[in-house]
């Protein structure tokens, strides 16, 4: 049986109005009190009806400011927006060494603009009860917790892959480098990127958004790693130790027999020739490994690459030669269906501030 607020109401010793208004985070309801009941919130598992508290905020969504949070494998982007609007406003960048600090930047925030009623965080690791454990260090955060520390309406937190295909209905053609036009024939997409670690989401129907661990999945194909010459790299044991940019710096280290980050690999493709060798390793092993997830998940409505490093990478992708590896060893009938899914780099930045930012926009249109 699922726990009801009366049963965090026993546990807590409260009653039942006061466990609601400290979860709909109400004024004038003693520390201590709010303390014991999302004590027992968090003992008990309970997960407050969504539903209801929107209805209840619907107000405050209309007229409020929004801060929006992405924590990504290396940054933290921060910035704000006002509800209903596309522009991001205070826009800032941060290493990830500032999570020690995390709350008072921002508390920060907030203090410096008190129409601030809602966060929307994307964070780079599975979502769980309301929650995200980072998927590359030790940091967790929690919608209760932010409720209780910070003076919000709502507090929202989203997988990073989630907020970035919140976003995908928004993009212009302006933002968008078409690398297979396509035909489509269905309402899902699979948007995709390598960065730190590799994410991925499928989005139906524009407003439907599944994040999936897919990077994290030890799905090997042999064949391919010894087509690529990479049979001897021991490390590579799931799908990101490849397709992302610490695979593509352990191609180089292979190859090269020394050490480059992602982004100087990038840098000297025209003067190394270990670089550009890689590089375009690195861009074949994608489009065949899109191929098994195209075959998989069924994106008629496209494959969308999205992030920084995909970004840099645009100038030395032939659509040719990708689109010939996409398809390489298929059956006739298969590589028809996958000649007809558009393949797309999304060149937008910010990505997940601005799908984080359209999913809080969608939800006020529900409201009203």
């Amino acid at each position: 049986m699922s726990v009801t607020i009366k049963d965090v109401s026993k546990d807590a010793g409260v009653s039942i109005k006061t466990v609601s208004r400290v979860i709909n985070n109400e004024a004038n309801v003693a520390i201590a009190t709010k303390d014991k009941v999302f004590a027992s919130v968090k003992k008990l598992g309970f997960k407050p009806n969504k539903n209801a508290q929107n209805l209840r905020s619907k107000k405050s969504y209309l007229n409020g400011r929004v801060m929006l949070v992405d924590i990504g494998g290396t940054n933290i982007r921060i910035a704000t927006a006002d509800i209903g609007s596309t522009d991001l406003k205070n826009t800032r960048k941060e290493s990830l060494d500032c999570l020690d600090s995390f709350e008072e930047i921002l508390q920060g925030f907030l203090n410096n603009d008190l129409s601030i009623k809602h966060i929307v965080f994307s964070i780079a690791g599975p979502k769980l009860h309301n929650s995200i454990s980072m998927t590359n260090r030790q940091f967790e955060i929690d919608e209760v917790y932010i409720l209780r520390k910070f003076k919000v309406d709502s507090c929202y937190i989203l997988n990073d892959w989630e907020s970035i295909g919140h976003g995908l209905s928004l993009l212009t053609n302006d933002e968008m480098n078409i690398i297979n036009e396509g035909n489509p024939f269905n309402e899902t997409a699979l948007i995709i990127g390598p960065g730190t670690g590799l994410g991925a989401a499928l989005v139906i129907k524009d407003n439907i958004v599944l994040p999936t661990e897919i990077g994290n999945s030890s799905l090997s194909i042999p064949k391919l790693f010894k087509e690529l010459g990479l049979s001897k790299i021991s490390d590579l044991n799931v799908i990101e130790d490849l397709i992302s940019g610490g695979g593509l710096s352990k191609i180089y280290s292979y190859f090269s027999g020394s050490e480059k980050s992602p982004e100087e690999i990038v840098t000297t493709y025209h003067s190394d020739e270990f670089a550009q060798k890689s590089i375009n390793i690195f861009l074949k092993s994608i489009s065949q490994l899109l191929s098994e997830f195209a075959l998989a998940y069924m994106p008629g409505k496209g494959i969308f690459l999205a992030g920084g490093l995909i970004r840099s990478l645009y100038e030395f992708i032939d659509s040719d030669f990708f689109m010939k590896n996409f398809l390489v060893n298929r059956k006739s009938m298969h590589a028809d269906v996958l000649a007809q899914m558009p393949v797309v780099l999304i060149n937008q930045k910010m990505t997940c501030l601005h799908g984080s930012l359209n999913f809080i926009n969608q939800l006020n249109q529900n409201l009203k």
